[in-house]
């Protein structure tokens, strides 16, 4: 009982004491920690910090230098904090008087050089703040005595080198910020001591190479982060010891190329930013297996192209940015095979001008697509075929003409789709597609926004508003432009909409002749004329205004309607004709070829006789062979 009183006591009296020698231009309201702030602080020394405080803050001051009077001593403080201060000169022991201290913060002064012995005896800290200060060199020895360090940050300085062995005596750091200094080179074994760093942050400085040794002890490392610099080359085996790398950032430097198998060592990494690289090429063997990987990021390069099965070993990619890249014109049809896992695949503002049919084949879990900003006027027919769970595509500002009418039938998940931007051409091709727009306007984003670029009379003109011509063949099945022709059924409902008279004042007389003068110069009607001469009742022209044709008995009419057969024959007869004269000069030519051949292989078997029967020039000479007779058949004889 009586140790608890002595404990109370001590606690009031500590708090009372904190409170009675606290400074008027500080705050004490906060039990075991003072605040002190303000402008009209030109000497730290005069705060008259109170002893028993655990948690000290001093910000926004004009003190310009901290010496080892500046504090008294500070046997219970953890944490020393001071920011936004005029700080330029540090003498050394200024910090000797915290035996305990954990955690140091001095932030945005002006110190440019530390004593070499300013963190003396500091043997507890575990955080280290310096960044934002004007330094520009630190003295090799300066961490000598902070071995429990684990946080460093040193980033936005003027660091312009890392002397050898800084950082020897860290064995305990897990994160190490150096960014947004002035580092042009790293020693080789600047990091060997860091067995337990986890994060390094290199970035935004001027750094020109990375070297095969200076990451090679980090076995420990999970993220890296090197972008912003100067980096024109990385050996190959720059990163072939980090097993536990997870985060890889290295976009905007100057890599025009990279080595061979620069990422085969790298297993557990789960994000790569490659992008704002000169890059005019990737290497046919780059990554290595990698399953937890389910980001990579490479716009804004000069790719032309990728290899076949570049990605094939990022089995569980989900998301890959392939955007920006203004010289990007083609992708092979194996450029993203063995990706089954991405849902996520941006090809947007590239110049794209063509697509091969099989390039997405590998996308079943595919649900985002971009390919808009890209010179794709064509596609194929069945090249989204493959994705399956498609939500979102965006094919906007593509200078695309026309899609099948098949396009999107088979992508029965599709949730938004953005056409806008296209150069569309109102005719028969658009024919099929225009009807799977009209069924799925709640699919198609801004319907009533996409315009027709051509023909001339339909410039400018809403899809929504076109009314598709009768066509000979849907466009899924020929994809012709032919007009076809109306069922016998139709023709004499057709008959009473034919060839409309194109102004309100046009007289009767002469609807007709003038239908058929339009109808030899429109270029809308340019590719219909076969089926025109068909039969001349199956176009109905719905662009024009609607006014009543005069009654069929009136002699005018029979002769409209006369000479409109009679000029439409004419044209049958020629067109029928000039393809009988084809017909025949190509059959002569092939006859005449025959002739020729055949006319030649005879002069060749002549001249082979004759040279045989030259060559037997010399005459037969009969020789009789008089064999002898044996004395026996003599006698016999």
């Amino acid at each position: 009982m009586a140790i608890m009183v002595v404990l109370l006591l001590f606690v009031a009296s500590s708090f009372v004491g904190a409170n009675a020698f606290c400074s008027h231009l500080c705050d004490c309201s906060t039990k075991d920690a003072i605040s002190c702030k303000g402008k009209s602080i030109t000497d730290i020394s005069k705060l008259s910090i109170p002893s028993n405080v655990t948690y000290v803050l001093i910000s926004d001051t004009q003190a310009s230098e901290l010496t080892n009077t500046s504090f008294g001593y500070m046997p219970v403080t953890l944490r020393l904090y001071m920011n936004n201060n005029q700080f330029s000169l540090i003498t050394s022991g200024v910090f000797q008087k915290f035996p305990l201290l954990k955690s140091l913060k001095m932030t945005n002064s002006k110190v440019e050089s530390l004593p070499q012995d300013a963190f003396y005896t500091l043997y507890d800290l575990e955080q280290l703040f310096l960044e934002q200060n004007a330094l520009t060199e630190l003295d090799p020895l300066l961490f000598k005595d902070t071995g429990n360090l684990k946080n460093l940050n040193l980033n936005r300085n003027n660091l312009v080198e890392l002397p050898p062995g800084l950082l020897d005596r860290l064995e305990n750091l897990t994160l190490l910020n150096l960014s947004r200094n002035k580092l042009t080179s790293l020693p080789k074994h600047i990091f060997r001591s860091l067995v337990k760093l986890r994060t390094l942050y290199l970035y935004d400085n001027e750094l020109k190479e990375i070297s095969s040794e200076v990451f090679s002890d980090l076995i420990e490392l999970e993220e890296l982060s090197l972008s912003s610099n100067l980096i024109e080359t990385i050996d190959k085996d720059a990163f072939y010891n980090l097993p536990t790398l997870k985060k890889l950032t290295l976009h905007n430097n100057s890599l025009g190329t990279l080595p061979d198998g620069l990422f085969l060592h790298l297993p557990s990494l789960t994000k790569l930013n490659l992008y704002e690289n000169p890059l005019t090429e990737l290497p046919s063997v780059l990554f290595g297996r990698m399953d937890n990987l389910s980001e990579l990021w490479l716009y804004r390069t000069n790719l032309t192209s990728v290899p076949n099965f570049v990605f094939s070993n990022l089995t569980n990619l989900k998301i890959l940015r392939l955007t920006l890249n203004a010289q990007l014109h083609s992708l092979p049809s194996e450029s993203f095979s063995g990706l089954n896992k991405l849902a996520e695949l941006s090809l947007h503002t590239n110049n794209l001008s063509f697509l091969n049919e099989s390039l997405f084949k590998d996308l079943h879990q595919l649900k985002a697509l971009s390919l808009y900003n890209n010179n794709l006027e064509h596609l194929p027919e069945n090249i989204l075929y493959p994705l399956i769970n498609l939500h979102t595509l965006y094919l906007s500002s593509s200078r695309i003409r026309a899609l099948p009418g098949n396009f999107l039938k088979p992508l029965n998940n599709l949730r938004g789709i953005y056409l806008d931007g296209n150069l569309w051409t109102c005719d028969c091709q658009l024919k099929d597609f225009k009807a799977w727009l009209e069924e799925n306007t709640a699919v198609v984003q801004d319907y009533k926004s996409l315009i027709c670029d051509s023909p001339s009379a339909l410039k400018g003109k809403p899809i929504s508003e076109f009314v598709a011509p009768v066509c000979s063949y849907s466009t899924a099945q020929s994809k012709s432009h032919i007009f076809e022709a109306t069922s016998t059924a139709s023709t004499t409902q057709s008959r009473s909409h034919i060839f409309e008279a194109t102004s309100p004042a046009s007289t009767t007389q002469n609807t007709q002749p003038d239908m058929v003068g339009y109808l030899a110069t429109a270029p809308y009607f340019s590719d219909g004329v076969k089926s025109l001469l068909d039969d001349p009742t199956a176009v109905t022209y719905n662009a024009a205004p609607t006014r009543p044709i005069p009654p069929m008995g009136t002699n005018r009419n029979v002769t409209s309607k006369h000479n409109l057969h009679s000029s439409l024959f004419e044209r049958r007869f020629r067109l029928q004709y000039g393809k009988i004269i084809t017909y025949l000069f190509v059959a002569s030519a092939v006859v005449q070829l025959l002739l020729i051949l055949i006319t030649c292989f005879s002069i060749l078997k002549i001249w082979e006789l004759y040279s045989y029967f030259k060559s037997r020039e010399e005459s037969v000479v009969l020789l009789r062979v008089l064999i002898p007779v044996s004395p026996a058949s003599s006698h016999t004889a």
